[in-house]
């Protein structure tokens, strides 16, 4: 079969159903895997040059349509937080003064939040409303009978209402759907419990804590606020909305829509191809997920500084004013500084109501438990546990082996960034030193695209992914990821 005509002669005479047999595996026909070959070499390329396409094509095919929906769904978030701020300012915090009833502004802020919900889950609101009422009654009950375990008691009741939920009451997909707005809700109102239950706060009454809980700038996108800073918000006064407030929101914004761009259409479709090797593909796959994620960081951050939230979204003075720092993350110096940056308002929230009371069971036992209450609040979902534990054991190697080393060598090599006076002999600067720790931030790289590999775009995300795609995709890369850091620790061991 020398030319396209006699391949054209040899299809018409072949029988579809050995051409299906023999691609099933169920027979063998040397003269059949030659045609086959030879139709891939004549017609494969011919078919790749006509799957690529122009930037400008791109932008029409992809980014505008993109572009288009994420603003039909941003753009009413951002009205309602705007208008929610203007009439926020409405309340006078001098008694001299006539202003509108605190309790009007809660109750105000909790019908924008359900409107925000309906815009953007419809009907599905109801499981997101049902738990926030049935908490509230929970809440209450324990208060009166015995405070200080309200925070344990709204925890174990929002495990099991987030389980029954994923098993049993809720469709697969409507419940993958609402289940980052869900867990917003969950870390609110845990952290409420806990500080009614330690006496940091006092019981909310119930518009207070529905203003709270379903306030529009957070309600969908997050980031999680604690409930003094949603106080603190209604103390607002016109001066925050200056210049540089309003060149804050803007570049917020941007960026979100850029890192949605970017991870839908430029990365996927344009700038790395399908037919790229299996590691190039799955560095393409993970970096589309996280740019997804920081798309939903910066919109979220948008909505909250638009509603009044102020630049501290967390309590850490050396990193406040953004939810993301994506920087940290795409050129990271440890697994450690990933894990911290990729959700700031979510690791102090970790930090402060998981890590630290944990802490007196050892570190290891509050990084495994840290993990777990993150996996419990995503629901009963393999891939995510299995990524969530395997990132924090990742973490906790990497920690311990990387501060070994740096005692044994006296050098900056640990997992965070040494202070500029922490007296070890070989600086940040030293180039030994530099070379190390961009190795070790590779090595963060290679395990970033390991970890979110499966994270891809398959049919699969829209009710979640199953443990046979998870394995099937870990095995593709022969658990590499997970043999290297295997190694890791028996060498922190052994040194």
């Amino acid at each position: 079969m020398e030319s396209l005509d006699d391949l054209d002669m040899y299809y018409d005479d072949i029988d579809e159903e050995l051409i299906q047999a023999y691609l099933n595996g169920e027979t063998m026909d040397p003269e059949l895997e030659a045609f086959l070959s030879s139709y891939q070499k004549e017609y494969g390329q011919e078919y790749e040059e006509a799957a690529s396409f122009s930037l400008l094509e791109l932008g029409e095919n992809c980014m505008l349509p993109v572009l288009t929906g994420a603003l039909k769904v941003l753009l009413p978030l951002l009205a309602l937080s705007f208008i929610f701020k203007l009439i926020s300012n409405l309340w006078k915090p001098d008694a001299e003064e006539v202003g509108v009833p605190r309790s009007f502004l809660h109750l105000t802020s909790a019908l924008f939040g359900v409107l925000a919900l309906h815009l953007v889950f419809s009907r599905d609101l109801v499981y997101i409303l049902y738990c926030c009422c049935l908490v509230y009654i929970v809440l209450i009950a324990v208060h009166f009978l015995c405070r200080q375990y309200c925070g344990i008691a709204v925890s174990t009741f929002l495990v099991v209402y987030i389980i029954l939920c994923e098993l049993y009451l809720v469709e697969e997909t409507t419940w993958h759907k609402v289940r980052g707005a869900q867990i917003i809700m969950s870390m609110k109102v845990i952290g409420l419990a806990f500080d009614v239950a330690s006496g940091v706060e006092g019981m909310p009454s119930m518009s207070e804590y529905l203003g709270y809980v379903l306030c529009v700038g957070t309600v969908i996108f997050g980031p999680w606020v604690s409930y003094q800073d949603y106080k603190n918000m209604l103390c607002q006064d016109r001066k925050s909305m200056n210049v540089w407030w309003i060149i804050r929101v803007a570049k917020s914004v941007a960026i979100s829509l850029v890192c949605m761009i970017y991870s839908t259409c430029l990365l996927t479709s344009w700038l790395i191809p399908s037919s790229s090797y299996k590691w190039v593909l799955a560095y393409r796959d993970a970096q589309s997920f996280r740019f997804s994620h920081y798309f939903v960081s910066f919109a979220s951050e948008t909505t909250a500084l638009l509603c009044g939230l102020r630049t501290a979204f967390y309590k850490d003075n050396e990193t406040r004013g953004s939810v993301s720092k994506p920087h940290y993350i795409e050129v990271p110096r440890s697994l450690v500084e990933v894990v911290t940056y990729w959700n700031l308002p979510m690791h102090y929230w970790l930090k402060t109501y998981v890590f630290k009371p944990s802490r007196v069971f050892g570190t290891f036992v509050a990084v495994i438990l840290t993990y777990t209450a993150s996996s419990l609040l995503h629901g009963l979902n393999f891939q995510l546990a299995a990524v969530l534990f395997s990132l924090g054991f990742y973490s906790y190697v990497e920690f311990v082996f990387r501060n070994k080393l740096s005692r044994i060598f006296n050098a900056c090599i640990q997992a965070k960034k040494c202070p500029d006076n922490c007296g070890h002999d070989y600086t940040s600067y030293h180039p030994l030193v530099l070379l190390t720790n961009v190795c070790f931030g590779l090595i963060a790289i290679f395990h970033l695209a390991y970890l979110g590999l499966m994270f891809d775009s398959s049919k699969e995300q829209d009710k979640g992914y199953t443990m046979e795609h998870t394995l099937e995709k870990w095995a593709n890369l022969d658990y590499a990821s997970h043999w290297v850091v295997l190694g890791t620790f028996i060498f922190y061991l052994i040194i």
